[in-house]
């Protein structure tokens, strides 16, 4: 299931928030679901038609950055791309993972429920919005400990992908 909720434009960029229901294991889709969140960033006066570049923010643990202008890596990329912003799996505007969320397990249901916040299901998830978005390849960009995802990324599905940094 996706959701899009309405764009903004901010300083000569447009937002577009995207929410995705993804499940918490792909291996056992009876395990449940989580929400993941990911901001499409354009310059406000494109038409949406350039391709798609992925971010894969360091960490792990810490939610996409949230820009608030155009400039650094943001400005270069958004001459070529439409970028997307991912909150990965526990992170963010995406389903958390804290001491409120993890409280009602025992310590190795615990340790079972974070098995599923590793990179291979945060590549995974990226690879379910591309598939929802129709996107036949995108790019690919990891920061960090983005950079073991993206490693995973051309792992698992390196036919998905026009290439990776």
């Amino acid at each position: 299931m996706t959701h899009t909720s309405p764009a903004f434009i901010d300083g000569g960029l447009k937002f577009t928030p995207h929410y995705f229901t993804v499940p918490l294991d792909y291996q056992d889709p009876t395990k449940g679901s989580l929400q993941i969140f990911a901001r499409e960033v354009t310059l406000a006066k494109d038409g949406g038609e350039k391709p798609w570049l992925v971010f894969f923010q360091g960490g792990p643990g810490f939610p996409s950055p949230r820009p608030n202008g155009n400039s650094g890596w943001l400005k270069r990329a958004l001459q070529d791309y439409r970028v997307l912003l991912l909150d990965q799996r526990g992170t963010g505007n995406s389903s958390v993972v804290n001491h409120q969320t993890l409280a009602h397990f025992s310590p190795s249901e615990q340790a079972d429920y974070l098995s599923h916040f590793r990179a291979d299901n945060i590549v995974r998830d990226a690879e379910f919005i591309r598939q929802a978005f129709g996107v036949t390849q995108w790019a690919i960009l990891g920061q960090s400990f983005g950079g073991f995802c993206s490693l995973t990324y051309l792992s698992l599905f390196p036919d998905s992908l026009s290439r990776a940094t």
